[in-house]
């Protein structure tokens, strides 16, 4: 077999091209990952890097070094941008010497697929037994089995739900709805017309009621507003709600918006679920998924997906309150260098 060679290099150089061609090489002509996009993210980018043979990429990865990303009180460095094609030889090839590089750096352990933060793309599916949704990135399953021949174990696990009844307005959730409109409480939906106003509200509230998260970093505000104004074109105002107090400050947010890929029904995809860690606010999350499952039946969706929920989390609770059954599953990895 040929020599396998190593390219390292940027976005906006000459050969970075040939990262971008990688997909070209391990998918087929008709695949949906060539459909989708997925950007680089140079906050934490160390290096992109094409392992090549007879001039074709074959395989890519971006190091990442996220300085306020650690894991059981280590420094954590991300293998993210991943694609290759099925030969152990070459992922070997290209994983041990992105382990090198992350040693290089003083990173003493290195978490992958990750592009350099979970705002940004993580985790692999672990099966394709169902239809995708807009938003799930798509790749080969074999990049699990590639990750843990190259001694990565599974460190976290997630998963969505499917749910077709879309239970809403149980008497308890009316009650507790009731509960926080007398004290103030206003769900509506967010102002497309001053956009950037509402995210600049919502900016440090979301900060805040992320920070418990599994690996959270924060995020800086450009990088933010970027992300969502990316989404912008999905946005539907009757799913995209906020929760403000009598001081009209968000305590609570859900992010949801149409499965377009799916042309035989209407599916709503719930993606975030957050409220106010403030204790008078209990229950505020179920109060707000179950106000976007109504205006989902007013408008004519028969099904909810519940998507990417890590196992154990508040909103895996909210999935099976709302009768969502799990239909996919993903895995994170991680290991020691």
């Amino acid at each position: 077999m040929s020599e396998l060679t190593l390219i390292k290099t940027h976005p906006g150089e000459l050969s970075f091209p040939l990262f971008e061609a990688v997909l070209e090489n391990v998918y087929e002509a008709d695949s949906l990952r060539l459909k989708q996009t997925e950007s680089v993210n140079q906050s934490f980018l160390v290096e992109c890097w094409i392992v090549m043979r007879n001039d074709v990429p074959l395989a890519r990865l971006a190091i990442y070094n996220n300085p306020q990303l650690r894991f059981q009180e280590q420094q954590a460095g991300c293998i993210g941008n991943y694609e290759c094609e099925n030969d152990p030889e070459t992922a070997r090839f290209i994983l041990q010497k992105a382990f090198e590089r992350l040693k290089e750096l003083e990173i003493s352990y290195v978490i992958g697929p990750m592009n350099g933060s979970t705002w940004d793309n993580y985790r692999f599916s672990t099966h394709h037994n169902a239809a995708p949704f807009l938003l799930e990135p798509h790749h080969h399953l074999y990049y699990n089995d590639q990750f843990i021949e190259n001694g990565f174990e599974v460190i976290s696990n997630y998963t969505s739900s499917f749910d077709t009844s879309l239970p809403h307005d149980l008497p308890e959730l009316l009650e507790r709805e009731r509960y926080f409109s007398a004290l103030g409480v206003v769900i509506r939906s967010i102002d497309l017309t001053r956009f950037d106003k509402e995210l600049e509200s919502l900016y440090p509230f979301i900060l805040a009621a992320f920070q418990t998260n599994f690996l959270y970093t924060p995020i800086d505000w450009e990088s933010f507003r970027d992300k969502y104004r990316e989404a912008l074109k999905i946005i539907d105002p009757d799913f995209v709600l906020i929760a403000e107090d009598a001081h009209k400050q968000p305590i609570g947010f859900v992010f949801a918006y149409q499965n377009l890929y799916c042309t035989t029904e209407k599916q709503l995809v719930i993606k975030t679920i957050a409220r106010s860690y403030d204790k008078q606010w209990s229950g505020l999350g179920h109060v707000i998924a179950n106000q976007v499952i109504r205006n989902a039946g007013q408008h004519g969706f028969s099904a909810l997906i519940h998507a990417f929920m890590i196992r154990q989390a508040t909103s895996t609770e909210i999935s099976r309150n709302f009768s969502g059954e799990v239909y996919k599953n993903y895995a994170l990895y991680g290991r020691s260098l």
